[in-house]
């Protein structure tokens, strides 16, 4: 606990909402040094047995895997925020909107804020991804949502800064001499984009506008490559490609229920779904297909987000190895498979070269050539992924590649740009 808090006009606070985690951290004016920070899974869970409750973070996880996956758990709220035609969804009776979703997740990492510094904290830098969507009306709706849940959780004054420009703010504390960077910020739904001139000496400058060189993103991160090891590692093991008997005639179960357990955030709506209910009529005629028999038990059990923490975990081995292991074992599920970096590189392929493609199109229209970027700041969590790391190796030769804190420095760096 903070026995000697500062005074509030000290300090500045940036807070990172992210897809997959979200961090706060609060900076020192007078020495740029960050005093705190915190971070949390960007995730809830609104339990059946507790209907005004919500729980965040690891809380949240742990809540849900204790209370035998009762309630709803919701994951990957940021990339709610952008879908226009998504007004609220029914959780315990009551109306859920997206932007009450990221209040519960901003307001939780600001109380933590709060009990440490001794004081509340009424002015925030929120972060943003460089692009929200394509569509001008989604990237409004994206903007208003996130705005509404900051001032909800209790911040009176915001203000929002590209994501990818506050990791550059971060990286251009530790420079020596003027740089232009390319920062890279992989998260769980979006890879964005900056070309920034950076240097030493411009560091307490409080309007970087003109340094900004170029700047943009895509919807692609870490959350696409899990779905792609879902569907080509582990749907085959849950019944896909098994055939069944259908007047005399053998026909392959159909794809609509896999291509939903992609992205496990919806797998809650198998549950009563028609696809489901035809799984069984499957496994008849299968003659008892034990592969089909596996996806009945992955849903009816509410296992579907346990097997996405294991598939998450089988990536990040890869990191480091050259081949990892997926075993996931429940009651009545047993599921085992390889996964083979090259395997994974493949799987992942079109998604790398849609990143590739967009860099070498975002260089050519901002006038620039890889030889002409200094150096590569690579930060978030899908930046540790290889396919990523062998991609800007490739565009910008590996001895120009850099990495901070992956998680905490777009926070730190949007503390910094209101300091």
């Amino acid at each position: 606990m903070n026995t000697k808090p500062l005074p509030q006009d000290q300090l500045s606070c940036g807070l990172d909402f992210g897809t997959s985690n979200s961090v706060i951290s609060i900076t020192d004016l007078n020495t740029r040094r960050e005093v705190f920070t915190a971070s949390l899974q960007s995730i809830l869970y609104f339990p059946e047995a507790e209907p005004d409750a919500c729980y965040v973070g690891r809380q949240a996880e742990e809540k849900y895997v204790t209370e035998a996956m009762k309630g709803r758990l919701l994951k990957s709220v940021k990339t709610l925020l952008k879908q226009d035609k998504f007004l609220f969804t029914w959780i315990n009776g009551k109306k859920v909107t997206p932007d009450q979703m990221a209040t519960h997740i901003i307001r939780a990492l600001k109380e933590q804020a709060e009990a440490y510094l001794g004081h509340p904290i009424r002015k925030v830098t929120l972060g943003r991804p460089a692009v929200f969507s394509e569509k001008e009306q989604e990237e409004k709706t994206a903007v208003a949502r996130l705005l509404t849940a900051a001032h909800n959780a209790g911040f009176e004054e915001v203000h929002l800064q590209l994501e990818p420009i506050a990791a550059a703010l971060s990286y251009e504390q530790h420079l020596q001499h003027e740089e232009t960077v390319l920062v890279a910020d992989f998260g769980g739904g979006t890879s964005d984009f900056s070309i920034v001139s950076l240097a030493p000496q411009k560091a307490q400058q409080a309007d970087r506008s003109r340094d900004i060189l170029a700047h943009g993103g895509l919807y692609i991160g870490g959350d696409l490559f899990d779905s792609e090891i879902m569907w080509h590692k582990v749907t085959p093991l849950l019944g896909r490609g098994v055939e069944y008997q259908s007047y005399g005639k053998k026909i392959e179960v159909p794809n609509s229920l896999y291509r939903e357990l992609r992205n496990w955030e919806r797998s809650f709506l198998l549950k009563d779904s028609k696809d489901r209910r035809m799984m069984d009529k499957y496994y008849v005629f299968s003659d008892n297909s034990p592969l089909i028999d596996n996806v009945r038990v992955l849903i009816d059990n509410n296992y579907v987000y346990s097997l996405f923490k294991e598939i998450e975990r089988s990536k990040i081995a890869l990191s480091a190895d050259d081949c990892s292991h997926l075993r996931f074992v429940k009651p009545r599920l047993e599921l085992e498979t390889d996964l083979p970096y090259g395997d994974y590189r493949q799987m992942t392929s079109l998604h790398i070269d849609a990143i590739s493609n967009y860099l070498e199109q975002m260089l050519a229209h901002s006038g620039f050539s890889p030889r002409q970027i200094d150096a590569v700041y690579m930060t978030g969590g899908s930046s540790l992924s290889r396919p990523i790391i062998d991609l800007m190796s490739r565009l910008f030769g590996a001895g120009s590649l850099r990495s901070g804190d992956t998680f905490h420095s777009v926070a730190h760096g949007l503390s910094l740009s209101r300091a």
